[in-house]
This record gives C-alpha cells, sequence and structure tokens, in this order.
C-alpha cells in the first residue's frame, strides 16, 4: 500500500555531482540519478537491459550514461543509443522518470509519467536562502514509512521519547498541550500555542512559543517556530500571530519508502539568519540529529513489535491520534483515487 502518483524526494541537490551517478530504491524500485551537461538532472530505472547491471555503478557521459558492465549507453529518455560491437536494438529501452528539482531536493514522480504535475510539489524552505543558517542530513529505518508519518503527525512523543533532548531544548509540554488539527487537501495542518516556557535550558526568560506545521502527502513535514514575549499568545487570542518574533526556527523533512519495511528520512533544521549567531547552529543540529536518532531507535523496535502482532489485534485510540488518523485516511484516500484511475 504505497502511493504512486506523487513526488518522492529522492536526494538532497547537493549529493549529486556533474560526474557520478547516484543509484536509490524508492518505493521498491532501484532508480538512478544522474546530472546532464546543462546541469539539469535525469532519472532512469537503476538496471541495464542487457544483464542488470546497475546503472549507477556506470559513466556520465555527456547527456548520456554508460553501463560499466558491457558498456551500452542510455540517453535521458531512457533509450539504448549505442551497443559496443554490434547493433543496437530497435525501441530496446529502460524506465525513465519525471524529475523536478526544488527546496534543494531532487523529486521524482514514481507513477503515470502523464500525471507528474509539479504544481503537487510541497513547498519548502531549501537550504541556501540566506534568510536562513541551515543543516541537513539523512537516515535509513527498518520500519515502515507509515510508522514515521505516524510519529511526525503527533508530537506528543517528545516529551518521552526525546526527554533529555528536544523536549528539554523546547520546554517540553508537547503531551499536555493539545493542538489544533485540521484538514488540508493532501494531508493535514497542526497548530498550537506553547506558553509561559522557558526560552532555552539555560534562559530562564519565559516565552509563548507559536508551532505550526503542515504534513502532506506522501510524506513532507515542514514546521515553523516562532518564539514572542509571554503575553503574545493571550493578545492573540490563540491565533496565528502576525508580530515578528524574536526567534524563528523551521524544519523541513520528508519520508521516502525504500520498499514496504524500509525508509530514507531527509531532514534539515534551521534558524532565521538575523537571530542567531551561526557558531550556534552546529549545536542545535547536534541535538537534532541525537532526537532523530531515539527516534529511529523507537520506531524500528515498533515494528518489529508489530511484526510479532497479530493483524486485527485491538490498539487504545487516545485524543493525540487524531493527526495520524487524518493523514492515513488522507493517503487511503489518494490511493483509492489513484487504483480507480488506473483500472481497466
Amino acid at each position: 500500500m504505497i502511493l504512486r502518483n506523487c513526488w518522492y524526494v529522492g536526494a538532497w541537490e547537493h549529493e549529486l555531482c556533474s560526474d557520478k551517478p547516484i543509484g536509490r530504491q524508492i518505493i521498491g524500485e532501484p532508480v538512478v540519478f544522474y546530472r546532464k551537461q546543462d546541469g539539469s538532472v535525469s532519472a532512469l530505472e537503476d538496471r541495464c537491459l542487457h544483464r542488470h547491471a546497475p546503472l549507477s555503478l556506470g559513466r556520465v557521459e555527456g547527456d548520456r550514461l554508460r553501463c560499466l558492465y558491457h558498456g551500452l549507453m542510455f540517453d535521458a529518455a531512457g533509450r539504448c543509443v549505442h551497443v559496443p560491437g554490434g547493433l543496437t536494438p530497435p525501441d530496446a529501452r529502460i524506465k525513465a522518470y519525471p524529475v523536478h528539482v526544488q527546496n534543494s531536493w531532487i523529486w521524482i514522480w514514481m507513477g503515470a509519467p502523464e500525471k507528474a504535475d509539479p504544481a503537487l510539489i510541497p513547498l519548502a524552505f531549501g537550504l541556501n536562502d540566506p534568510q536562513w543558517l541551515m543543516r541537513a542530513g539523512q537516515m535509513v529505518y527498518d520500519a515502515s514509512y507509515l510508522l514515521i508519518n505516524d510519529n511526525l503527525c503527533d508530537l506528543s512523543h517528545v516529551d518521552f521519547v526525546h526527554e533529555t533532548t528536544l523536549a528539554l531544548a523546547t520546554g517540553g509540554g508537547w503531551s499536555e498541550t493539545f493542538p489544533r488539527v485540521r484538514q488540508l487537501e493532501r494531508g493535514i495542518r497542526v497548530e498550537r500555542w506553547f506558553t509561559e516556557k522557558p526560552a532555552s535550558p539555560g534562559n530562564t526568560r519565559l516565552v509563548d512559543t507559536w508551532s505550526t506545521y503542515d504534513f502532506l502527502a506522501p510524506g513532507v513535514f515542514v514546521m515553523t517556530n516562532k518564539s514572542y514575549p509571554h503575553g503574545q499568545a493571550q493578545a492573540d487570542r490563540f491565533n496565528e500571530p502576525s508580530a515578528k518574533p524574536f526567534t524563528h526556527r523551521i524544519e523541513q523533512q520528508a519520508v521516502t519508502p525504500i520498499d514496504e519495511r524500509r525508509t530514507r528520512y531527509f531532514f534539515a533544521t534551521g534558524f532565521e539568519a538575523t537571530n542567531l549567531p551561526e557558531k550556534l547552529i552546529d549545536g542545535i543540529f547536534e541535538t537534532v540529529m541525537s532526537a532523530f536518532n531515539e527516534d529511529r531507535i523507537m520506531i524500528e523496535a515498533q515494528q518489529r513489535v508489530w511484526d510479532l502482532t497479530p493483524a486485527g489485534t485491538a490498539m487504545a485510540f487516545l485524543p493525540q491520534d487524531k493527526g495520524p488518523a487524518m493523514m492515513r485516511r488522507t493517503l487511503e484516500r489518494l490511493m483509492r483515487t489513484e487504483a480507480a484511475s488506473t483500472s481497466p
């Protein structure tokens, strides 16, 4: 149960050099990304049609990709254009995928190519905007993408999984503050105020923080946190603030299934450059990395228990489950629409 007609993040743009392809597995399919001479990105099936050697071990030659097993060459449309020592088979080709570069991510459309609309790509922040001091990374989970989506749609776990990292840094209260959760066309929006919290572990000044994020299909998390003097939440009647914050933090994350049981997780965190000395961002990112590793340990352990649990076993439903439930229903709706559009 994986959505195909959507844009997945395949790589950070900075991962892809001009002369070397990279291979990824995305929703169970091998994919190779490479750059053409004009700097644009192409994506092909990472499988030579001769002996199924991975083209990601091949070589970029101009706008083409050569397999370094027996030398077959493919163009950006997937056509085999050269076979050393023999005739090139007519109409011999491999699959080519629509690709779009936006917000420092390389996005790939895994479904029907004619449905690949760049307007469906969720907007994020990117890494190169001088307004932000950003740090980025990625990791692989031995767990279903759905469990990671659940985790991101319900941040009440921060107080417990991240007790000494994110909870300490943000003042906690994630499990006690119930957010507003709204349905979007392809996801959900989660909004909440944290009031009368210490500005940071070493700063006892009390602040109010507005926290909001969108979680959009197939698994893109875009978050902003803005801190204000204590009293701002009350002044704004606990609605979205319009005043300028004294700190502004952002997050962008993407959940890409490798297959049904493994997931690649891309993430970046940053602060508005005018509000934070750059020397502090590395320490903050170290805390974020520790927290994401805490998530990975918990979710991989959760997956192992799920694998041992009989289908249909009842689970308790808590108010905090509203976000994950809404997101799963959104994905199920999109999958039903996709299935209906492809049925004969």
